[in-house]
C-alpha cells in the first residue's frame, strides 16, 4: 500500500509534463485562469479578432515562462469574438471541450476550450458554459474522448477570453505555435454557411 501514493504522484507528474489533465480539474493557478476561478471579472467590451491575429500575439519580454504557477497575465484579460470553422471537437480528460477552429481563407488553426460547469468553475459561469457546450452538441454531437471531425465543418462565432497555455511535450490538435488559445469560451453561436 505504501507504493500507491508514489504511483499517483508519478502519474500526475507525467500527465503534467505531457500537458494532460486527469479526471478532474488540476488544482493550480492556471486552472483558475482557464476556468475564471481567479478574481478576473469579464467586462462588457468584446474585441473582434481573427485566428491570424491571435497566432501573432507574443508574451511580453518581461513575462516569465508560462507554467502551472503563472497567474493571469495582462494579455489574458481581453474578451474576443471570432468566426471560424469548427474542424474538431472532443472532450478532454479534464472534461473541457477542446475545439479546433480553422480560419477561412488561410487554413490557420487555433484551440478554443469550454470548461465543464463543475468546481472549481464559479457557479456564476455555469449557465454560460452549459449553453456553449449544448450549442456544440447540437452542431456536431456530444464530444467524447474520440475527436468528432464533421464532414461539413460548421461555421461558428465564439466569444471568450484570450489565454496563453504552457508549452506541451505532445502538441494537442490545433495548437497555435505561440500556445495562444481562447480559454474559456463563454458563448458559441452558429453562423450561416457561405
Amino acid at each position: 500500500m505504501s507504493g500507491l501514493p508514489i504511483f499517483y504522484c508519478v502519474v500526475a507528474a507525467l500527465a503534467t509534463l505531457l500537458g494532460l489533465g486527469l479526471s478532474g480539474h488540476v488544482n493550480s493557478v492556471r486552472w483558475d485562469v482557464k476556468t475564471l476561478g481567479d478574481s478576473f471579472v469579464i467586462g462588457q467590451e468584446v474585441i473582434e479578432t481573427t485566428i491570424s491575429e491571435q497566432r501573432k500575439l507574443r508574451l511580453s519580454p518581461s513575462a516569465p515562462d508560462v507554467d502551472e504557477s503563472t497567474p493571469r497575465m495582462a494579455s489574458e484579460r481581453t474578451v474576443y469574438r471570432l468566426t471560424a470553422r469548427l474542424m474538431e471537437a472532443k472532450e478532454e480528460m479534464d472534461r473541457d471541450y477542446h475545439l479546433v477552429l480553422e480560419e477561412e481563407g488561410t487554413g490557420l488553426r487555433l484551440v478554443a476550450e469550454i470548461p465543464d460547469a463543475i468546481p472549481p468553475v464559479p457557479e456564476r459561469y455555469y449557465a454560460q458554459f452549459l449553453r456553449a457546450r449544448r450549442t456544440i452538441d447540437s452542431l456536431v454531437g456530444r464530444p467524447g474522448p474520440i475527436p468528432i471531425r464533421p464532414a461539413r465543418p460548421p461555421r461558428i462565432e465564439i466569444i471568450g477570453i484570450g489565454f496563453f497555455d504552457e508549452p506541451h511535450i505532445i502538441i494537442p490538435a490545433g495548437m497555435a505555435p505561440n500556445n495562444r488559445e481562447i480559454h474559456p469560451v463563454i458563448a458559441v453561436r452558429p453562423m450561416s454557411l457561405r
